[in-house]
């Protein structure tokens, strides 16, 4: 959660039906006899939340269609129903829904919405409004939850239709309309329940776009709204909210309940408002917001209700005073720089805008006030950009035009080195701290033997174009291709270096880019009939000339030293030890502890006398997913080489056999425990330090 965001109100928390869920108790829709079996579950372990609300539509009889009795003879709605009026607090959704075009329908379905409303409830509509309540969003057409439950459980409307501009879900509403009466929302529903106001303590000011909360002992909440009785989401990151998935908890209140097992912390529902709802990929419940593509629509109510809890309103900064400030701005830069060189013609206004951006972004994540941003930016652009820009393409014309065509034989970023200090063209160089990259393909000759000669050339520069946009997307330094091998560079050109950690990290990320690339363009080679590609990728750091090198009618720019020779001598040993990347021990030390690493071995390099330690880059932490070993297996591999180096060969055998039973296939775990065992009928000489000699490049 970004240091901005305030915590999220510790009484929510999201009760998530994820695949995990889904996976034990069975697909989507669940017979209702679930959600009653977690209710009464909950009864059971005396966990005794304030609320729990489900964000789902129980609107149909579920018997009805799939004829469905418990084992007592009760259909599940009963269950369902029975099962809500044990808690004190329980909240389903209900939905608002635009009549069908044809009249004798739409009257079917008001007549229906009229037969339901008149029909027994807890939910009562809100008596005070003032204003039209027509502006509300609604209409005299509704769903509602079975009567049954209705009758033991309070509903509210899960609206949230998303922009029709944009199809993001910036605001949702908090009042629904049906027929002549206003109903409250599922979240407003929740937030009442939690608040203890009473239906009559809600007043609603429509004129003034307010909406008031009031409860016995006087305190006051007051909820901006528009017109249509909207709300307006200030979101927070989702991470920031408590959450647990729905069959862990039931497992947990279960195992509490049946044995008096104590409950874990996540398990801790204590006077909390359970929020249940849809948080897997693939249901149905999910829809865009302005943090994510794709986000579990659950967390709009969840937002809407922290947000009021936390008085956490989104406001907006008045259109007069972004006029004031715009015309200021563009009149007293269009003024100072009349005559200026184009340097700070360009420079001053790139700082104002990026001032503004930063005022704009500042002035949102702490005090969540939204200031215009797009036309501000952009009309102060045009006016003070426009005439620069001749000015500007005429002096990089010519530029250009070199790129152009070097582009094509050196990295852009080498060009414009070498545009922008011309005196680097002359011989020579300077030493510089640089992590270096050579990657090669496996088997390339039975890649190559049953393809002609320009078809190989073709799948080759297929491959070199995905790989060596690895490296430019990773602010990396093209240096060479050699036959089926890429040699790559961080920290060769100052003007592309980061530092000679983050150039580093740079480079790990580029090799993990390009495993992902290969495993793409695998899948359409495969699906053309052609062999996937294998590769081999070395990485080293140390301090190399980096030099024009050549002749003075022919010279290229390269790095050169022992730090280059050790990074092709890894990429060398990935075939020897069954992997894809490895690194030495100056990157490991670089890179920190941003990624999932384990150790390949002490290793002592063909034509070296010292043994250094080699390691495995499996992912980036941020993505866990693209690594087959969890943090624990490292954390217990690790442990299990630590006892192979300690000559504890016994602990050793245990370590790596534990690692086996999740990756039986792994080249090193197999290794050490072979050799642990061996080690344990005969051990090492008292010399032995735990290396592995290579005796290949």
């Amino acid at each position: 959660m970004p240091p901005f965001d305030p915590p999220a109100d510790p009484r929510l928390v999201l009760v998530g039906i994820d695949q995990k869920s889904l996976d034990h108790t069975g697909s989507w829709p669940w017979p209702r006899n679930i959600e009653a079996d977690f209710m009464k579950t909950i009864v059971n372990a005396g966990a005794n939340p304030h609320t729990v609300a489900f964000d789902l539509l129980f609107t149909d009889d579920y018997d009805k269609f799939h004829n469905l009795k418990s084992t007592s003879g009760d259909n599940y709605d009963e269950l369902l129903a029975n099962a809500a009026g044990q808690l004190p607090s329980v909240v389903t959704g209900a939905l608002s829904l635009a009549p069908e075009h044809k009249l004798k329908d739409e009257l079917f379905a008001e007549s229906e919405t009229q037969i339901e409303l008149s029909e027994p409830s807890l939910t009562v509509p809100l008596p005070s409004v003032r204003g039209n309540i027509n502006k509300i969003v609604g209409s005299n057409v509704a769903i509602f939850p079975i009567r049954s439950l209705r009758k033991q459980s309070l509903f509210g409307f899960v609206n949230d239709e998303p922009s029709p501009i944009d199809h993001v879900r910036h605001s949702i509403p908090l009042l629904v309309h049906v027929k002549d009466k206003v109903y409250p929302s599922f979240a407003l529903q929740i937030l009442c329940q939690m608040l203890n106001v009473d239906p009559d303590k809600v007043e609603i000011d429509l004129p003034n776009c307010i909406v008031k909360l009031k409860n016995a002992s006087g305190k006051i909440w007051s909820i901006p709204i528009s017109e249509r009785g909207e709300f307006t989401i200030n979101y927070r990151r989702e991470d920031g909210f408590q959450g647990v998935s729905f069959i862990t908890l039931l497992s947990y209140l279960g195992d509490h309940a049946a044995n008096g097992t104590p409950l874990p912390k996540e398990a801790d529902i204590q006077n909390k408002v359970l929020l249940i709802g849809q948080t897997e990929t693939g249901l149905t419940d999910l829809g865009p917001t302005p943090l994510q593509s794709n986000s579990p629509l659950v967390y709009t109510h969840l937002n809407v209700i922290n947000n009021v809890l936390h008085n956490d309103y989104l406001g907006f900064v008045p259109l007069f005073w972004v006029v004031i400030g715009w015309a200021f701005f563009t009149w007293g830069t269009l003024l100072s720089l009349r005559y200026a060189p184009i340097f700070w013609f360009v420079y001053i206004p790139m700082s104002v805008t990026l001032l503004y951006t930063i005022f704009a972004f500042a002035i949102f994540w702490v005090w969540s006030l939204e200031i215009a941003m797009a036309w501000p930016i952009l009309s102060y652009g045009v006016v003070n950009f426009g005439a620069v820009i001749l000015r500007w393409r005429e002096e990089q014309r010519g530029k250009q035009q070199l790129k152009q065509i070097f582009s094509r034989m050196l990295p852009s970023g080498l060009v414009s080195h070498l545009l922008d200090h011309p005196e680097n063209l002359n011989l020579g160089g300077s030493m510089r701290p640089v992590t270096i990259l050579f990657s090669d393909i496996r088997d390339y000759t039975k890649f190559s033997e049953n393809i002609d000669t320009a078809e190989l050339v073709r799948q080759l520069n297929i491959y070199f174009e995905r790989m060596v946009a690895c490296v430019e997307e990773c602010r990396g330094t093209l240096h060479k291709f050699i036959g089926d091998a890429v040699m790559a560079a961080w920290g060769d050109i100052p003007a592309l270096s980061l530092g000679v950690e983050e150039d580093a990290r740079n480079s790990v990320r580029s090799a993990l880019m390009m495993r992902l690339k290969l495993r793409e363009l695998n899948i359409e080679r495969q699906a053309a009939g052609q062999i996937p590609l294998r590769i081999g990728i070395g990485l080293n750091h140390g301090d190399v000339a980096a030099a024009q090198i050549g002749a003075s009618i022919r010279s290229e720019f390269t790095v050169i030293g022992d730090p280059v020779n050790v990074a092709s001598r890894l990429e060398g040993m990935t075939k020897e030890f069954h992997t894809d990347l490895a690194i030495s021990e100056s990157v490991r030390l670089l890179i920190g502890d941003g990624f999932l690493v384990r150790r390949l071995g002490l290793i002592q390099l063909k034509g070296k006398t010292k043994a250094t330690v080699v390691y495995e880059v499996l992912a980036e932490k941020t993505k866990p997913h693209e690594s087959k070993w969890a943090e624990e297996d490292i954390a217990r591999y690790e442990q299990a080489f630590d006892d192979f180096l300690a000559r504890r060969f016994t602990e050793a055998e245990a370590g790596f056999l534990a690692c086996g039973k999740n990756h039986p296939e792994d080249h090193c775990v197999k290794r050490y425990l072979e050799v642990s065992r061996e080690f344990l009928i005969n051990p090492p000489p008292p010399d032995w330090d735990g290396r592995i000699v290579m005796e290949t490049k």
